[in-house]
């Protein structure tokens, strides 16, 4: 298995999520917010390498493949609020790098959303709540494989919440580039240990992969099962 930020998050949130979506590959239904994140990062790619503005907002709504419950006026009123410029730098960066040097090591694999010439880079967010860029390991991690694509020592780094038109930044220095980049080993060195675990004993899965109750679970597609099935430990905590 190739992690990303968002497979490591899901599992660190709610390991019985992550085992229904990566391990038991269980669809997981289109929503408002994905498909307008989809959207948007398309339309802003677009214009960075050059499309006009109008042609780029129908490209992002293309690739929501039209969403119904998106419409073309929330892509574009949220694309106007990116600070952008044709050529600024390259868009939608694809890594894939080990964790560790030895030849077994995990692999972590991301796309970054702008990196400048710099070596600055920027992650889009169309979340209705910004957040730190601390709060997460996502930004140290994209710094990290940064630093690593081009020999960097420090990487600044950005979130971009283009709904309130506000960037929160970061010098990432090396420590902060170890600290995520441990945190990620570690965290998929435990997914394969209970997954080698899980090939040896198949009827533990709930055991291994856990629900951990939250708020999360009004929004995960696996939780009318998951209260089917873990309904003392969900309602113990109120869920």
């Amino acid at each position: 298995m190739i992690f990303s930020f968002s497979r490591l998050n899901l599992y660190k949130q709610c390991p019985y999520r992550f085992y229904n979506k990566y391990v038991l590959e269980k669809d997981e239904p289109m929503t408002q917010p994905l498909a307008l994140g989809k959207a948007v990062h398309k339309a802003i790619e677009d214009k960075i390498n050059g499309i006009p503005h109008h042609e780029a907002v129908l490209n992002g709504y293309a690739e929501a493949n039209f969403y119904e419950e998106l419409t073309q006026s929330e892509i574009d009123d949220l694309v106007l609020k990116a600070p952008i410029h044709q050529g600024m730098g390259d868009t939608e960066t694809y890594f894939k790098l080990k964790l560790a040097d030895e030849a077994n090591a995990p692999q972590l694999q991301g796309f970054i959303d702008l990196i400048q010439p710099s070596g600055r880079i920027t992650d889009w967010k169309t979340n209705r709540v910004p957040y730190k860029t601390l709060d997460n390991h996502q930004l140290a991690l994209y710094a990290w494989a940064v630093s690593q694509l081009k020999g960097l020592q420090s990487v600044e780094g950005s979130y971009y919440f283009l709904r309130f038109c506000q960037e929160r930044s970061h010098v990432f220095t090396p420590e902060d580039m170890e600290q995520a980049r441990q945190w990620a080993l570690n965290t998929a060195n435990e997914i394969y240990g209970r997954l080698a675990l899980l090939k040896r004993h198949p009827d533990n899965a709930g055991m291994l992969f856990p629900a951990h109750p939250s708020k999360l679970c009004r929004h995960c597609p696996f939780a009318w099962e998951c209260l089917k099935s873990n309904s003392n430990v969900l309602t113990s905590h109120g869920v």
